[in-house]
């Protein structure tokens, strides 16, 4: 929800500033009558945003296969675009005002009217396209819900803050505003790139090493840096100065001899506090959400349930076994527990390996519904059990013969060597 918030709240809050200055030059130059085609524009590039959205769905952009590549796409657009903006802020307002300038004094006010509704609704567009973008990645990393209400707050602000900027009642520090969040989406571009390359190491589709999958993964699937991003906000409006510093500076630079030097002392002795404190503050609060993000997962897996095999295979009896719960059990073969998980999806029994390719024997827990792997909090959905690769659980053939699950012994033993060395040795007494 977060996410998308400053997402839409950024990208509006530009969108209206573009129209807003287009606007507020056209009445200053006496060119009013022009307004209704920026409106236009202004329309025409919202329905073409809708339209682009519409597209990624009909595309099926956001599916499984594109999450990883999709995340690092948008992590590469937010930093781009920041870093461009950041460079751009000062002159954007005399960039806009010169080309309409150029516009709106071309003979006819026809030709006038097109050029600015093809100038407002480029623009618009251009930030529709990059909220599209940057929602679609987001929202492979947050509940759809949340994020639909975190982008409709956002986009509603923006939408205040435009009517208020046009009337001349906004007092917004502009300035500090977009840097405070340039600073809170480099952030979420962080989050991004580190959950694409999670979502591609638990695809299979680059090679990640196991302890590089135990590193991130539990920091991308808690959103902690989300969640630092919102509790650190404060401190980070801390560290940039607004417009009552930027005030006081130059109150004290336009003092004389001894006052002037205490003047800028005070100023430089607040401002080391001041920084000191945000860092400080941020760190802690930066510590606080990783330790949460590593200890919100058990440890380790319960305690398999041993079954003896049954000449050349093992059975399980399904008839008793709640519907709603993953059944972890453990055969010794070879010296070695084996373990393997039975759990109902839809009206089918399925069996799986405790373990999957990419971080081996770390087991599996079921919680709201889905597989998370306990290794690397990867969520598995269990309808992919069977499937195999990345940090789906290792397929086990299994066959049901009326209500007994059965697995062939040859088959568990051919997975001996996965859970060998790995703590899953043969437990006393077995």
């Amino acid at each position: 929800m977060f996410q998308s918030l400053v997402i839409t709240l950024r990208e509006g809050i530009e969108a209206a500033l573009v129209v807003g200055i287009i606007i507020l030059y056209l009445r200053r130059t006496g060119r009013a009558g022009l307004e209704r085609a920026v409106y236009g524009g202004l329309a025409a590039g919202i329905l073409a945003s809708i339209a682009c959205a519409a597209l990624f769905v009909a595309l099926h952009v956001s599916e499984e296969a594109y999450e990883g590549w999709l995340m690092i796409l948008g992590a590469a657009l937010v930093i781009t675009l920041v870093v461009w903006m950041l460079r751009a802020a000062r002159g954007l307002k005399r960039e806009i005002e010169s080309k309409v300038e150029v516009i709106a004094g071309r003979g006819g006010s026809g030709a006038a009217a097109a050029g600015l509704f093809a100038l407002t609704a480029i623009l618009v567009l251009r930030e529709g396209v990059e909220t599209v973008i940057f929602l679609a990645a987001v929202n492979l990393t947050t509940e759809a819900l949340l994020s639909f209400l975190g982008g409709l707050i956002g986009l509603g602000v923006a939408v205040l803050f435009g009517v208020s900027f046009v009337r001349g009642t906004a007092r917004v520090d502009l300035a500090r505003f977009f840097k405070v969040t340039a600073i809170v989406l480099f952030m979420l571009a962080a989050q991004l790139l580190i959950g694409g390359l999670h979502e591609l190491g638990e695809r299979g589709s680059i090679p990640i090493g196991r302890e590089e999958m135990r590193l991130i993964g539990p920091i991308v699937k808690s959103d902690a840096i989300v969640i630092v991003s919102l509790l650190a906000l404060p401190l980070i409006a801390l560290l940039i100065p607004g417009r009552a510093d930027r005030e006081r500076v130059a109150q004290a630079q336009g003092l004389e001899g001894p006052e002037r030097r205490l003047a800028l002392a005070r100023l430089r002795r607040d401002r080391l506090w001041r920084r000191s404190f945000a860092a400080a503050g941020i760190v802690a609060v930066a510590a606080l959400t990783v330790s949460f993000a590593f200890t919100r997962l058990p440890r380790g897996i319960d305690p398999p349930q041993m079954l003896q095999p049954d000449g050349d295979n093992v059975r399980v009896m399904t008839a008793a076994l709640a519907t709603d719960r993953l059944h972890r059990y453990g055969v010794l073969v070879d010296d070695t527990v084996v373990r393997f998980f039975v759990i109902r999806v839809g009206d089918r029994w399925r069996a799986g390996f405790d373990a999957c390719q990419v971080c081996g024997p770390g087991g599996y827990i079921m919680t709201g519904g889905r597989l998370v792997c306990l290794a690397c909090a990867a969520d598995i959905n269990p309808a992919t059990v069977g499937i195999g690769g990345g940090c789906n659980p290792l397929p086990l053939p299994h066959r049901m013969e009326g209500q007994d699950l059965v697995i062939g012994l040859a088959d568990l033993r051919a997975q001996a060597g996965t859970f060998r060395g790995a703590g899953a040795t043969a437990p006393p007494g077995s």
